[in-house]
C-alpha cells in the first residue's frame, strides 16, 4: 500500500486531471457493481458444502480479482496526527477487497486519537480510500497536577506530548479552567494589544480569572462582566501606559474603580520628602497589600 499522502480537502467538483485519469470508471462503474453483486449472490447460494467464512474468503478473492481492492489510502487535514497512528486505527490491509472494510468502524478508531475533532472515511472505487480530518485546536495549556496537557475550545483534553512545540500558548492553573478557558481566550482576543502579554490565567474558585502577565504583573478580573473589565484596562493602558509603570497588580473587581498596587521600590520613592505620593488622579486608589 502506498503511503499515506496528504491532499486538500475533497473539491465539490473533481479535479480535471483525476476524473480523466478515471475516465474509463464512470463508463463501467455501474455494470461492475452488478457483476460484484452476482458474484456474491452466486457464492452464497452455489456453495452451499462451504462455511460461512469459507464463502466470504471466495467472495473476497473474487472481488480482489475484480480489481476491487484496497491499493491506496490518502488524507487531507492531517497535521499532527502522525501517519502510523492514523494507518493503526484505520486498521486496513493492503490488497484486502474494498468492499470488505467497515466504513464504521474505521470512522470510530480515528474519531478516537486524541488530535482529531471530525473525520470523514470516504470510499473510492475502485481501489482507495479517502480520509478527511479536522483537527482539534489547542487555544491553552493546561497545568493539573505538575503535568501539561493541551486543550481546545471546548476545554477537551488533547495531549500532553510535545508540549514545548506550543509554548506560545497561555498556562491555565486551577480547577474548572478548562471548561472556562475558551471564553477567556474569546476574550483576550478582543484586546490583542494585551493579549499578547499575557502568560497565564489562574482560576480562582471556579467563578473568576487572575492573569499574570510576562512581565510579572498580576491582573485580578471580576467575577461579573470580565469582558468590561478587559476593556477597560485596555483603555488606561492606551492612555496612560499602565502596565508600563512601577506597578505589580491591577484589581479590576470593583466596577467603579481601578485598584493599583505599586511595587515596594515605587512605594518608597513615592513616600520620599517633597514628592507625589499619587500615582494617579481620582479615578485610581493605590494599595498597599
Amino acid at each position: 500500500m502506498r503511503a499515506l499522502k496528504k491532499t486538500r480537502p475533497t473539491p465539490k467538483r473533481p479535479p480535471r486531471g483525476l476524473w480523466s485519469a478515471r475516465r474509463r470508471w464512470p463508463v463501467f462503474l455501474f455494470s461492475l457493481s452488478l457483476v460484484g453483486v452476482a458474484a456474491y449472490a452466486v457464492l452464497q447460494t452455489g456453495l452451499g458444502p462451504l462455511s460461512s467464512s469459507g464463502r466470504d474468503a471466495a467472495l473476497r478473492t473474487s472481488l480482489q480479482e475484480m480489481g476491487l481492492r484496497v491499493r491506496s489510502i490518502t488524507v487531507a487535514g492531517r497535521v499532527h496526527t502522525g501517519a502510523k497512528e492514523l494507518l493503526d486505527a484505520l486498521n486496513i490491509a493492503k490488497d484486502d477487497s474494498i468492499l470488505h472494510v467497515d466504513l464504521e468502524s474505521a470512522h470510530k478508531r480515528v474519531a478516537r486519537l486524541p488530535w482529531v475533532e471530525q473525520v470523514s472515511v470516504i470510499r473510492n472505487l475502485p481501489d482507495a480510500l479517502h480520509i478527511e480530518i479536522i483537527e482539534r485546536v489547542p487555544i491553552a495549556i493546561w497545568q493539573r497536577n505538575g503535568e501539561m496537557v493541551l486543550i481546545d475550545r471546548t476545554g477537551q483534553e488533547i495531549t500532553e506530548k510535545n508540549i514545548a512545540e506550543f509554548h506560545a500558548l497561555p498556562l491555565i492553573v486551577g480547577k474548572g479552567a478548562p471548561r472556562a478557558a475558551g471564553e477567556l481566550i474569546a476574550m483576550l482576543d478582543t484586546e490583542p494589544q494585551l493579549r499578547g502579554r499575557v502568560k497565564a490565567a489562574i482560576r480562582v474558585g471556579e467563578r473568576r480569572w487572575n492573569l499574570r502577565f510576562k512581565d510579572g504583573i498580576d491582573v485580578c478580573l471580576p467575577e461579573q462582566d470580565a469582558q468590561a473589565a478587559w476593556r477597560k484596562l485596555a483603555l488606561y493602558e492606551a492612555r496612560e501606559g499602565l502596565l508600563a509603570r512601577d506597578v505589580e497588580l491591577v484589581d479590576l473587581r470593583l466596577a467603579s474603580k481601578l485598584v493599583v498596587r505599586l511595587t515596594p521600590d515605587a512605594i518608597r520613592r513615592t513616600a520620599e520628602p517633597g514628592r507625589d505620593a499619587h500615582l494617579y488622579d481620582g479615578n485610581f486608589v493605590r494599595g498597599h497589600g
